[in-house]
């Protein structure tokens, strides 16, 4: 398990580095979490002693390990099913066993315990073997296995005579219509009949201490230990955009690449003293730049001025929202700077020749350039995306990567920087309402919208709109017809939604960590001789899944998916992989595509 942030960025003798040369600069998305810097993975340098060398080449921040602790400490012997505790910094699982005589390497045990707050812990086999979380029994425990291939056929046995199969420890049903959080079998079951509810103990192990807790009243379930549903990783990630000063820009480009941060910055008391630091190693070509544009440069790098993140930032809580708000204005237009280059490839004024389904779309842009910024605000565990990226739940996720997230030094976020292109178009809002308007979409809807209020989910039911469903599921069976036609696997194609009453449009692109991005594979495909066929393929085959009539039966009747959250959509037609889809693989569904009296594209 990779241990909390305060302890990354120092060395092998335990100091802490100076992490300059690790800062990404972004500052949209610092002054929308409000965090001091963003900080990358350190890369690992060997520092080789080169003694008595005079020429050898010196490297900077060696020897910087990301921290790692074992987790879970339970192991068994493969032996003779004999249970050993470990701690958390054992290196190896080679341990001796009492009962075989002998070292032995140990197999980790299956489950961990897991709760909705974030808490991780080992699986109490002790209380669970005793039915009772009090026990004050030391007695040796065995993990034994019996014919069968349920969880009834592993029991955990004491020496002290007491035993119990593990039957029923996975179980966890939804929160009720009520509201309130059910309670989880694990809960119910752990002490005997009549006795209290067992509630989560509040584990933090990966702060590097076993006693590390937190309250919590949490019902915890127990989970495989590679189970996705362990770890969701919750991400926030801003595109590259442009300001108006493009002389400012390229500044900024050089001083970001001469290694001059906030952070150094910040070692300077005037304005004077931080000019003659930046200008005085500068290139030629930089030494005719007037005084304003450098003080804007630093400025753009200190992030003291208001950028465009703030605009609409009354408007919604959403952080996500308000980042896309400014991207799609900037997506709408040509743009040819150094981190974002955009080509207007069709619009529906001059649409000549037509094309299949061309009077739904006003606007087709090749992206060839793009630069994304991703950065982690925090993780869930069992369930994810249930809540908006608000200022409130930013706090609370960074309190869970940090031990002490007040301390000035942890107010950073990890972060890295991928490069890449692609496609965005936007739909004809006129079209879209006309659509949502007819009598049979909007009654389909209302009952879609029931689902939808009996769970909570970041969806809000009472705003969602048919076109946020529509144009979620056909950007999905976009993105399947170009991983089979442009070469890319759909594991590395991404979407970017842009959807309020306002607009509708998206961004389908490729991103990887190589500084010159991709091979243009994609963005050739967004020529428009190339789109309208691939899109007509996509809805065509979208009118029959290999699952039908089922998958279409149920998503019309009861839903289907986490939650009943889907209508007609499934495996095998219209969900990506998990790394592709902004929503986790929510709010599709084939018939308000292709439905003959509901299909937007009937």
């Amino acid at each position: 398990m990779v241990g909390a942030l305060d302890k990354w960025y120092y060395n092998n003798q335990g100091e802490r580095i100076d992490d300059h040369q690790y800062e990404i600069q972004e500052p949209r998305l610092k002054s929308m979490l409000r965090v001091q810097k963003f900080l990358a993975p350190p890369d690992y340098r060997a520092g080789y002693a080169m003694k008595n060398v005079s020429s050898a080449m010196k490297q900077d921040n060696t020897d910087i390990f990301i921290p790692l602790l074992r987790f879970p400490l339970w192991h068994y012997c493969p032996s003779c099913r004999t249970m050993h505790k470990a701690s958390l910094s054992e290196r190896t699982n080679r341990y001796y066993c009492n009962e075989c005589d002998k070292t032995i390497s140990m197999n980790q045990v299956p489950f961990v315990m897991v709760c909705n707050e974030g808490h991780i812990s080992d699986f109490p086999w002790r209380e669970w073997a005793h039915q009772n979380e009090h026990t004050k029994c030391e007695g040796e425990l065995k993990l034994i296995s019996t014919p069968g291939a349920t969880l009834d056929s592993l029991e955990v046995r004491c020496s002290c005579g007491k035993k119990r199969s593990l039957r029923g420890i996975t179980t966890r049903k939804d929160a009720t219509e009520t509201g309130e959080e059910s309670i989880s079998e694990l809960s119910k079951r752990m002490n005997q009949v009549g006795e209290s509810i067992y509630t989560c103990p509040g584990h933090r192990p990966w702060f590097g201490s076993e006693n590390s807790t937190a309250s919590c009243s949490q019902s915890p379930v127990a989970v495989l230990k590679n189970s996705l549903n362990v770890y969701y990783p919750k991400t926030i990630s801003a595109i590259y955009l442009p300001g108006e000063n493009k002389e400012a820009e390229e500044l900024v480009d050089y001083l970001i690449k001469s290694r001059v941060t906030a952070t150094r910055l910040s070692g300077y008391s005037s304005l004077d003293d931080k000019l003659h630091y930046v200008m005085s190693d500068a290139p030629v070509e930089f030494k005719s730049v007037e005084r304003p544009i450098w003080e804007l440069a630093i400025a753009y790098i200190e992030n003291d001025f208001n950028t465009d993140s703030n605009h609409g930032e009354d408007k919604s809580d959403d952080a996500n929202e308000r980042l896309k708000k400014v991207e799609y204005e900037k997506l709408l237009e040509n743009q040819d700077s150094k981190h974002l280059k955009i080509r207007q490839e069709w619009n529906s004024e001059n649409a000549h020749p037509y094309y299949p389904f061309a009077e739904k779309f006003t606007l087709i842009n090749r992206v060839t350039k793009l630069k994304e910024t991703i950065v982690l605000t925090g993780f869930d565990r069992l369930t994810t995306g249930t809540e908006n990226m608000t200022q409130e739940n930013l706090i609370n996720g960074k309190e869970l990567l940090f031990n002490k997230s007040e301390v000035p030094q942890n107010d950073w976020l990890p972060a890295h920087e991928v490069y890449g292109e692609g496609i965005f178009f936007t739909l004809s809002l006129s079209e879209l309402k006309k659509w949502e308007n007819k009598d049979e979409v909007k009654k389909y809807f209302e009952k879609y919208k029931k689902r939808l209020s009996r769970h909570k989910t970041r969806f809000d039911s009472e705003t969602l709109l048919p076109r946020n469903v529509m144009l979620h599921t056909l950007t999905h069976l976009i993105i399947d017809e170009l991983a089979l036609t442009c070469g890319y696997n759909s594991s590395s194609i991404r979407e970017r939604l842009y959807i309020s009453d306002e607009y509708a449009g998206v961004l389908i692109y490729t991103s990887s960590g190589d500084i010159d991005g991709t091979f243009g594979g994609l963005v050739r495909m967004g020529r428009k001789e190339y789109l309208f066929p691939i899109i007509e393929k996509a809805i065509e085959k979208a009118r029959w899944c290999s699952s039908d009539p089922v998958c279409t039966e149920i998503g019309r009747s009861s839903g289907q998916g986490i939650n009943q959250l889907n209508g007609a959509a499934c495996h095998n037609c219209s969900y990506l992989p998990e790394t592709s889809c902004e929503m986790g693989n929510l709010l599709l569904d084939r018939s308000l595509l292709i439905d003959f009296q509901l299909g937007y594209f009937n």
